[in-house]
């Protein structure tokens, strides 16, 4: 008898063992499974996201394709006002009891490259054949990240317990808990216009750049405005004499301009001395970015028709002294060597008798936005310009060991088999009107990177499941 048992005790234990693999097994292939399809359908909508960028360029557009887009895939939609479109999922029978889920995705019609990823997020989870609780999609139109769309939202469309996660896109993934406070600002100035007294025109151009929200990898990014106005500006302190008809570039406050062009009239005999310069210039700038941005050019050529009218001599050296002086890149670090504020010249416009540059600052600190506030206000008045605040964003927190919080980082876990760390965004987000409007509302603001995007996906999708039988 107890040779039985001895037996049988083992065998019991070997079947047991294998019953437990096979569900393993089991488990991993159906949680590999929704992965790789939702994988596969994340990069499927990026690509037909990207290759409709055109449809976003106006805020009447951008809803024609989305609500096209929800018609054929039977998605339920409505829209507030003009700016705001929201389309909804009903939660499976098992999940009723869960808070609503929000994914909530902004883009601006002057950059609606940067929005792909979190669209491709948006639309792949919406019609994922998994099941889950109930999800809500909005996309808001903004323009100069003014982030003014989500007032049209009616309150009643956020439910008190509900989780928003603010999707953007960067060159970092962050899951972030705290973004910073930003100030946008136009500074102007009246110039006059004189006749020329030169009799050769040379265009210098920077086409192609990259654009986009400035972040904190913003000291490798070409900036036409700044690398042409520095250029400009060497010349004068050179004293090799030229003339500025124009110059101009970006069209935002808030946003990296992707083409940059001054003209300026010289001297014939000078023509070479400024091409010798221009071409060190080129070299230098090729050489820094079209490694990483292969597009990227600059570019100078003679003109044949010579502009009648410049800007005389003491505006035009103002404007480019201004721009040389205004800090453009990271402008402090703390002790970790971690980015806490930026600034960014995004624009210049010389074609009317307001000379205009445009600019914004982002800090996670309140008084580093004073001290570049305070820096900018006392250069602007140096070089006579009058500065004007556009747009303010606060800074925005949340508590990293809220409830939520926890149950982020415990998705996290269950997604990636690694702990979460929650990594600050310097750049503004839509996190602080959002915060703002619906007080009492959960909130993570995740920004996706062309290789993290599936990975973010897969998050989203795990938060969304919850503590089931298949994670």
């Amino acid at each position: 008898m107890k040779k039985k048992i001895y037996f049988i005790f083992p065998l019991i234990i070997i079947i047991i063992a294998l019953i437990a693999g096979g569900v393993y097994l089991y488990i991993k292939k159906i949680n590999d499974n929704w992965q790789s399809k939702l994988s596969k359908k994340i990069e499927s909508y990026q690509e037909v996201v990207e290759d409709s960028t055109s449809s976003f360029e106006s805020v009447d557009t951008a809803n024609d394709w989305l609500i096209s887009w929800a018609n054929s895939k039977n998605i339920s939609y409505t829209k507030y006002g003009n700016n705001v479109l929201l389309m909804a999922r009903k939660s499976s029978e098992e999940f009723k009891s869960q808070p609503t889920t929000i994914l909530f995705c902004d883009y601006d019609t002057d950059n609606p490259s940067g929005s792909v990823r979190s669209i491709a997020i948006a639309m792949s989870i919406l019609k994922s054949d998994i099941e889950f609780g109930e999800l809500k999609v909005i996309f808001a139109a903004d323009k100069d990240r003014s982030f003014n769309a989500i007032n049209s939202i009616p309150s009643e469309e956020i439910g008190e317990n509900s989780s928003i996660f603010v999707l953007t896109s960067g060159n970092k993934q962050m899951f972030s808990l705290m973004t910073g406070g930003s100030k946008a600002y136009s500074i102007e100035k009246q110039c006059t216009f004189e006749d020329t007294t030169k009799d050769v025109a040379l265009k210098i151009s920077v086409n192609n750049a990259p654009g986009g929200v400035p972040d904190t990898k913003i000291s490798n990014y070409p900036n036409g405005v700044t690398v042409i106005g520095n250029f400009l500006a060497k010349l004068q302190s050179d004293a090799i004499n030229f003339e500025l008809a124009s110059f101009n570039g970006g069209q935002s406050s808030s946003l990296y301009p992707s083409s940059t062009e001054a003209i300026i009239v010289v001297n014939k005999d000078d023509v070479e001395r400024i091409a010798t310069k221009l071409d060190t210039l080129k070299e230098n700038f090729l050489d820094k970015y079209q490694e990483n941005y292969e597009d990227v050019t600059l570019d100078y050529e003679q003109l044949q028709d010579v502009p009648e009218k410049v800007i005389n001599k003491s505006d035009s050296s103002k404007l480019l002294s201004l721009i040389y002086t205004m800090i453009n890149g990271i402008y402090y670090k703390d002790d970790d060597g971690e980015v806490v504020a930026i600034s960014s010249i995004n624009m210049v416009n010389t074609d009317s008798e307001v000379m205009q540059i445009k600019m914004n600052i982002s800090s996670l600190s309140s008084a580093k936005l004073g001290q570049m506030e305070q820096n900018i206000s006392t250069l602007a008045g140096l070089s006579e310009f009058n500065l004007s605040n556009t747009n303010t964003v606060p800074i925005w927190s949340k508590s990293r060991v809220s409830d939520f919080a926890i149950r982020v980082k415990e998705s996290y876990k269950r997604c990636a088999s690694d702990e979460l760390e929650f990594v600050n965004s310097v750049p503004a987000q839509s996190t602080s009107a959002l915060s703002s409007r619906f007080k009492k509302n959960n909130i993570l603001c995740i920004t996706s990177t062309e290789d993290s995007l599936t990975e973010d996906g897969k998050f989203i999708m795990t938060y969304l499941m919850g503590d089931t039988k298949i994670l």
